[in-house]
């Protein structure tokens, strides 16, 4: 009797006893459908001892050490008896489920981007699931990039260019990639209808330069003429184009572009027409040396020039698109400081100058872009270097910058 009665106080001491056999507390992520499942309790390879589970969402076999929940609650409780030769032990385990938001679509509102545009989620209609989540996704890369290849001979680059959107909520994150068009309109192979004047002059200033360099080789041989000159001159320069880089030339791109509207359009780009008019007046007085053979000289040069052109314009199918502009300008320079010169400077001339110069330049655009007008102030050190009159070299290092750009609509 007595031997009972120690039995049953063992059971009733080791069913209230509280084991870790059912492994850790689960916190998991609900998934679409509540298809989410864990696994409770801990590996027992015992043959001698017999596993109990109960709980709301058991899947398969209740009687092992470990089981698996399908749990659909935001907590639920499993509990588990383990039977032995020690007797009856309890334990229990927690299951929480957090709600899991994933993306559920993305719609571009755009049809297309221009290379460099910035990308954010407000150019898309994003819907998550459960609703009111859209605040949490983000996009990369924030900047749509176009990576110049082109295609079969076009004459520009568009790409269908890959963009991921993130949604992380409750450690889980859900993601979606979109193609989205970029149009890189600064990519061309096109031949410009006055590109062909352009490698003729270009030809022509080559063998110009070559012809200079040989005057000056000659006048660096020659017994120095020791004629009075005028410390100071005058000169002028005007320079007519009816193209952006060559006198005749039209420069004509094809492009295509993304609109103001984010739609595609063909386009021509075109300019012309250029008309630039300067002026400098310039003095170089001895100071310490002998005339015409090696002096220390004062130098003071003032110039400035005048600009109209060329004409930029844009003819699209799409109006937002198309543009007109006629940019004109001025600019003035001072400069003044110390120089030396072997021979009257036909052997060599060093300056050191202070130069100070400001610009501004103006843009009337009837048709696009906004008017505007753009000044500048420079003060800068120059130093330039000139041998035999043909062999030329000069450096500026800027000592401040000022610019600013004033909208005139």
């Amino acid at each position: 009797m007595k031997r009972i009665i120690a039995i049953l106080l063992l059971l009733a001491l080791g069913w209230g006893a509280q084991a870790q056999f059912a492994g850790p507390d689960k916190r998991i992520v609900r998934e679409p459908h509540n298809r989410q499942t864990t696994t409770l309790g801990e590996p027992d390879a015992s043959a001698d001892v017999c596993y109990i589970w109960t709980g709301p969402h058991i899947v398969g076999n209740a009687n092992q050490a470990v089981i698996t929940v399908n749990p659909i609650d935001t907590l639920e409780v499993y509990q588990v008896k383990r039977i032995s030769k020690n007797g009856v032990e309890e334990d229990q385990a927690e299951v929480h489920v957090e709600d899991s938001v994933i993306i559920k679509y993305v719609i571009a509102k755009y049809q297309c981007y221009n290379h460099g545009e910035e990308i954010s989620t407000s150019q898309f209609d994003i819907v998550t699931e459960p609703r009111g989540y859209e605040n949490l996704v983000t996009v990369s890369p924030s900047v749509a990039n176009n990576n110049g290849v082109f295609g079969n001979g076009t004459v520009w680059s568009s790409d269908n260019v890959p963009v991921t959107f993130t949604l992380t909520k409750n450690g889980h994150t859900s993601t979606m990639v979109k193609n989205i068009t970029v149009i890189n309109s600064d990519l061309t192979i096109a031949q410009n209808l006055g590109s062909g004047l352009s490698n003729i002059r270009r030809m022509l200033l080559s063998m110009q330069l070559v012809d200079n360099a040989l005057d000056g080789l000659k006048d660096c041989t020659r017994p120095v003429d020791f004629i009075q000159r005028a410390p100071c001159r005058w000169s002028d320069t005007a320079n007519h184009q009816s193209g952006p880089e060559a006198s005749g030339a039209l420069d004509i791109t094809p492009k295509l572009l993304c609109c103001g509207d984010h739609t595609m359009a063909p386009a021509l780009q075109i300019k012309f027409g250029q008309l630039s008019k300067g002026a400098s007046f310039g003095c170089r007085v001895p100071l310490y040396g002998v005339p015409y053979v090696a002096t220390i000289d004062f130098v003071f040069n003032i110039g400035g020039s005048v600009f109209v052109g060329p004409v930029d314009g844009i003819l699209s199918t799409n109006t937002e698109c198309a543009q007109l502009c006629f940019p004109f300008g001025a600019s003035l320079y001072i400069n003044g400081g110390v120089g030396g010169s072997l021979l009257g400077g036909d052997i060599l001339k060093l300056d050191a100058l202070v130069q100070a110069s400001a610009s501004a330049t103006a843009s009337w655009c009837p048709i696009g872009p906004k008017n505007n007008l753009k000044l500048s102030a420079t003060l800068s050190l120059v130093g330039y270097v000139e041998m035999c009159s043909f062999v030329k070299y000069n450096i500026e290092f800027p000592l401040g910058n000022i610019q600013h750009t004033i909208d005139l609509e």
